[in-house]
């Protein structure tokens, strides 16, 4: 037996996402990217400020009293703990809308999933069907390969010398795997 290279199709079937296929699962998909990109960059803002609080000593006295001495302090430190409370306040806020827009995708996924499985339907049904009927083929094989084992039982030949090479994988060569297979695929409607 030689066993043929399939021709490469024109195109490969490619299945569509989700969001190619529902457009409000991709608005709820590019609102979540888009709060995940500013909850980075809020993230590394945090950081950079927790960092420069560390690294810079507080003022030896508030700016209005240096103003008053003529002395100049550095006022940025003053407004830093009120940008880092408005940096995790945005933080946890960005954190609550990401987990509100999860529920959403989750509940729009079965629309999503539908309108998927409607646009790959026919080619899942090509698909199914070719695999039944490579499925029957390998079975009558295996029937021919069990009839002629059998004829050798009933000769009495000491034939396992040759391998024994069922293909148990299949199951029973009259009623196994295959069988079940073909069943489910006719009660699903995609062989007749």
């Amino acid at each position: 037996m030689v066993f043929k290279k399939s021709s490469p199709a024109a195109e490969p079937f490619r299945v569509p996402s989700l969001g190619e296929v529902d457009q409000d699962y991709r608005e709820i998909e590019q609102k979540i990217a888009g709060l995940r990109n500013d909850q980075s960059t809020t993230a590394r803002e945090i950081v950079e400020l927790e960092q420069d609080l560390r690294a810079r000593q507080a003022p030896s006295m508030r700016s209005g009293v240096a103003a008053l001495l003529g002395e100049v302090v550095d006022t940025t430190l003053e407004r830093r703990p009120a940008r880092l409370a408005e940096l995790r306040k945005h933080a946890a806020d960005i954190e609550a809308a990401v987990e509100i827009l999860q529920r959403r995708l989750a509940d729009r996924r079965g629309m999503a999933s539908a309108a998927v499985r409607a646009a790959v339907k026919d080619e899942y049904r090509l698909r199914v069907a070719a695999v039944a009927e490579a499925l029957l083929q390998a079975n009558a094989a295996h029937v021919a390969l069990v009839d002629i084992v059998d004829q050798l039982d009933r000769e009495d030949v000491s034939w396992t010398a040759l391998g024994p090479m069922q293909p148990n994988f299949l199951g029973d060569a009259r009623d196994g795997h295959v069988h079940r297979y073909i069943r489910e695929a006719k009660e699903l409607g995609y062989v007749n």
